[in-house]
């Protein structure tokens, strides 16, 4: 398969982000990431939402990838997402440190071929 098959625009922006977290504390990131995702889906601009997850035993990998339609629907969902932590009194950096959570993220833009 085409990598451009899995996006609608060359103008579209990846927002790719890798975590690593320890089993015991799966299904709250896993909570955190359907309250998070969820939103994404209602903000102009996204084009596709996806979290996929592999088992490592002690250890789960998780893999997030949302397309934006362009780098200001990004910003612009940047800047809702830290209003919608604020109004949920959420701060990731925090539950991340607490839970031994370990995340790189990734901003990609699209490949033109």
């Amino acid at each position: 398969m085409n990598v451009m098959t899995l996006t609608k625009s060359r103008t579209s922006i990846f927002r790719v982000d890798r975590m690593t977290c320890p089993a015991d504390h799966r299904l709250a990131l896993e909570d955190r990431l359907a309250i998070v995702h969820g939103y994404f889906d209602t903000l102009p601009g996204c084009l596709y939402n996806k979290v996929a997850i592999a088992d490592g035993g002690e250890t789960v990998h998780v893999v997030t990838i949302v397309e934006w339609e362009s780098q200001k629907a990004l910003a612009d969902a940047k800047a809702k997402v830290t209003e919608f932590y604020g109004a949920i009194d959420f701060d990731p950096k925090a539950f991340m440190a607490e839970r031994g959570i370990v995340a790189e993220f990734g901003t990609y833009a699209a490949l033109a071929i």
